[in-house]
């Protein structure tokens, strides 16, 4: 399965969608919706009303909240207008979070061998994966010196652990806020608790971009 990036705009009609982890996050054809693409970009648990954008009127209203409550947002979407952020719809982009923090505990996981383990792997982080990781080169050399550790089978733990490494790969921090928008607000806060020694963006780059080859590839 290929996964395709998300561009922040709604795509026209010249630039269809298709696929499995095509964007679903908002409607095509409608220009109005593409001027509040945040807003439909963004969960629900950042805007003033905590519901999903399901009308116009809500995406013009929880746009305007947006660019009013996190004006840093005027500098991320000029940095972003020409460029594409190499992110997914809502659920793909939260697995490939988790699928980055389990390459940077792939030591630990090579370890894992129980059958029940790997259920539960499956079930809190990514199906069909596992074996993957723990055939990894990243598997070999040690896991990144994380801080607070995170549990490999916690999914709300491994999902904020990702973006927080995801974040990191960003130098400039341009695009770092839009990673959070993409996925509730708890998990946001979550991974400022985590910090990582020893990581440049260079490398976190390099991470995300592993993570990304993994989830592409095809799978029975």
């Amino acid at each position: 399965m290929t996964l395709q990036p998300v561009r922040l705009s709604v795509p026209s009609s010249a630039e269809p969608t298709s696929g499995r982890h095509s964007s679903a996050a908002t409607p095509t054809g409608s220009v109005a919706a593409s001027r509040c693409a945040t807003a439909y970009w963004a969960h629900h648990s950042w805007l003033e009303a905590p519901r999903p954008v399901r009308n116009e009127r809500s995406a013009r209203a929880a746009h305007a909240f947006l660019f009013e409550r996190y004006p840093q947002l005027a500098d991320v979407t000029r940095a972003a207008a020409s460029s594409g952020l190499p992110v997914w719809p809502r659920p793909a982009c939260a697995r490939l979070c988790r699928v980055v923090a389990a390459l940077a505990l792939g030591r630990s996981l090579r370890r894992v061998v129980a059958a029940q383990s790997h259920t539960a792997f499956a079930a809190s982080v990514a199906p069909r994966l596992l074996e993957a990781i723990q055939r990894h080169p990243r598997a070999l050399a040690p896991d990144l010196h994380v801080e607070p550790a995170a549990s490999p089978f916690d999914r709300h733990a491994m999902t904020a652990l990702g973006l927080a490494l995801v974040q990191r790969a960003d130098a400039d921090l341009s695009h770092a806020f839009w990673w959070s928008l993409r996925l509730p607000r708890e998990i946001a806060q979550s991974a400022q608790r985590y910090g990582v020694r020893g990581l440049s963006a260079a490398d976190a780059a390099d991470l995300l971009a592993d993570a990304k080859r993994l989830m592409e590839v095809p799978r029975c």
